[in-house]
């Protein structure tokens, strides 16, 4: 057996929040947040966020939309019954803990963006450069290989993702000393999946994504109401969101060190 066959295998799966059109103000920010998985732990997390879907609805085929469990909505309107709301939240926290992921996450403020005349080419390739150089690193950290999956929005979004991990293929990471053919053995493969997929680690990509909005919010002093589920989703994301180890070998926090998983833009 080759040492590629011993590699750890990771997933990295992506979900945007808001719209990089910096002419959207419905929309203050954009935002990338990946979940990081081992692919071993996969089927395991699919099989507990089934249980908790059959649970509450008799039925799998359940999207976890943050948008709409906050606002009781759609699918959700049952958590408008206080015992149901409590028992779900209960529920989903015991599994978003448990769950082996770890959260990465890219703000874009298109207020600082419009002032320093950014467009949306430029909020795509920012943005998608830094969630995918973090991965890389992550990999590199613990000599693993990795693919990326990407929620599909537009063809001018999935064309920068393709070209920024483009770049770091036939690049590298110069300052680093990793050749390029390091990061070719490291990254196999980018697709685009939409939400009718059903995977549950980019339904938790959109759960966290919407708390790291909170989260920037806090951080920048302005009021954002929230209840019951936010408190939940910002105190979950905080045990969820990578964190540098204190202690590593030398090589590693090389990278560990370059690693930052609450990126904010520009």
């Amino acid at each position: 057996m080759n040492s590629v066959e011993n590699k750890s295998e990771y997933c990295l799966f992506i979900d945007e929040l808001g719209t990089a059109n910096v002419k959207d103000t419905n929309s203050n920010l954009y935002i990338l947040a990946g979940c990081s998985i081992n692919e071993n732990e996969r089927q395991n997390m699919k099989i507990k966020a089934d249980q908790i879907k059959f649970k509450y609805w008799g039925h799998t085929n359940i999207v976890f939309h943050s948008r709409e469990i906050g606002r009781k909505e759609n699918n959700f309107e049952i958590l408008k019954d206080k015992r149901i709301y409590n028992d779900f939240l209960t529920d989903m926290e015991k599994f978003l803990l448990n769950a082996k992921f770890k959260m990465f996450f890219v703000i874009l403020d298109k207020g600082k963006a419009r002032k320093r005349s950014w467009n949306s080419i430029k909020i795509y390739k920012e943005t998608s450069s830094q969630i995918i150089r973090n991965f890389i690193l992550i990999l590199l950290t613990g000599d693993s290989r990795g693919k990326i999956i990407v929620e599909s929005a537009t063809a001018e979004k999935d064309f920068y993702f393709h070209r920024a991990l483009g770049h770091f293929l036939a690049e590298g990471m110069k300052e680093l000393g990793v050749d390029y053919r390091k990061v070719q053995e490291t990254v196999t493969s980018i697709s685009f999946v939409t939400k009718n997929n059903l995977d549950i680690e980019e339904q938790i990509s959109d759960l966290f994504a919407y708390a790291a909005k909170c989260r920037y919010f806090g951080k920048m002093g302005r009021k954002f109401k929230g209840g019951q589920y936010e408190k939940m989703i910002l105190n979950l994301l905080e045990k969820k969101i990578f964190k540098n180890p204190r202690h590593a070998k030398d090589r590693k926090m090389k990278y560990f060190s370059k690693v930052d998983s609450f990126v904010s833009l520009p």
